[in-house]
């Protein structure tokens, strides 16, 4: 007689998920909080002329401070061309915990829906593209 695993996945079952960090927080998040606090108040006492024009500073500045890291991501990435660097080589999660790496220089950056990679190009001559956010070190090649 089998008998089936009896764990349950609340989460998915209630339709919960775990919150965003606070470092995915962006513009679309600010509008929706916005919205839903000028749908949800009180038309007897709305909010004043002075809290509404602070929030909408408040979404200048997180308008601001979003593109502010894109042009800072950029400007990171473009920097590493020409540098040797080692990162986490895509599509290589093994179950022994143990990933493998690749070391190259950088050729290229290349944004892809709103990530950004790098071309590496090995010892071999071969191009491999890897996310920034897997780089793992980075040296100066001497020519």
């Amino acid at each position: 007689m089998n008998i089936s695993d009896t764990t349950f996945d609340y989460q998915s079952y209630y339709g919960l998920r775990n919150p965003a960090p606070k470092s995915e927080l962006n513009m679309d998040t600010f509008l929706r909080l916005l919205s839903v606090q000028m749908a949800n108040q009180n038309p007897l006492e709305p909010m004043n002329d002075r809290d509404f024009f602070a929030q909408m500073a408040q979404l200048g500045q997180v308008e601001g401070m979003d593109k502010m890291n894109d042009s800072l991501k950029v400007t990171q990435a473009a920097s590493l061309i020409g540098k040797k660097v080692t990162a986490l080589r895509p599509m290589t999660d093994s179950g022994s915990g143990q990933n493998a790496l690749v070391t190259g220089t950088v050729t290229r950056l290349t944004v892809r829906n709103g990530e950004y990679f790098i071309g590496l190009k090995e010892s071999n001559g071969g191009i491999v593209e890897v996310r920034v956010d897997s780089i793992r070190e980075v040296a100066s090649t001497t020519p």
